[in-house]
């Protein structure tokens, strides 16, 4: 073996040995390094909970979280306390180390959450509370609002597991009922009233039995009976009775 060649092999050892002991020296010392801070990520571009208050509930259930050695946390139990709050779905939580300064390392705690998606708003007076796909309920939120189709009236909650979320899986997968109306207003017989955008009519919807034949007879309505913005002269559009479409002028 040349000499130039056990050069390289010698440089290489020394190197890998270097390394070894730095990672090593790493290792030993994030058993010493406190937690200094902590970052909250969310997987949507809005929150419907801020940051901040996430951040607060942990402080406040996780005692002495600043300043606690990092190998002390309990990254499970800080996930289990997160996704307490409502509009959390599920929550990861991961420890970092970060080199300060030369010979200083600090902590921190990444707090990655996903946020429930509501499918409905639910308005009664100056209450209400938003709708998963599952029905869970979700409370109104300061920091942000989505538009979503909004139920007004009797909304009991049997109503709302039987009709509301079927009626409004129906109409999402429809560009254009989604775009036809915003509010639903809910009878105390169960009957739905349809409050469209524009027009300044209403849609006797009437039960859901027999919705998607009503969708179709609507969407037929606006489509070839109500065009160029004939709409405007009609008061109400009634589509509760079997095999009919009663239109009411003003």
């Amino acid at each position: 073996m040349n000499r130039g060649m056990i050069l390289k092999i010698s440089g290489l050892i020394a190197v890998t040995i270097l390394i070894f002991v730095s990672l090593s020296f790493v290792s030993s010392e994030k058993g010493k390094i406190a937690c200094a801070e902590m970052q909250v990520v969310y997987s949507e571009p809005y929150q419907f909970v801020a940051d901040k208050a996430i951040k607060e509930l942990v402080v406040k259930n996780i005692k002495g979280l600043r300043g606690s050695l990092m190998d002390t946390l309990d990254s499970e139990l800080i996930e289990e306390k997160v996704e307490e709050l409502a509009w959390i779905k599920n929550a990861e939580v991961f420890k970092g180390y970060a080199q300060s300064d030369s010979v200083r390392f600090v902590g921190g705690l990444k707090i990655f959450v996903e946020q429930e998606v509501p499918v409905l708003r639910v308005v009664d007076g100056a209450d209400g509370y938003y709708l998963n796909s599952r029905g869970k309920k979700l409370p109104f939120s300061s920091t942000h609002t989505m538009n979503v189709p909004v139920f007004t009236g009797a909304v009991s909650d049997s109503l709302v597991q039987k009709d509301l979320l079927r009626f409004v899986d129906a109409i999402s997968e429809d560009a254009f009922l989604s775009s036809l109306f915003q509010q639903v207003d809910v009878q105390h017989d169960g009957q739905f009233v349809l409050v469209p955008r524009v027009g300044g009519h209403l849609i006797m919807f009437g039960t859901i039995e027999n919705m998607d034949k009503k969708f179709r007879n609507l969407q037929a309505v606006y489509k070839d009976g109500l065009k160029n913005g004939k709409w405007n002269r009609y008061k109400s559009i009634t589509l509760k009775y079997e095999n009919q479409v009663v239109c009411t002028l003003k």
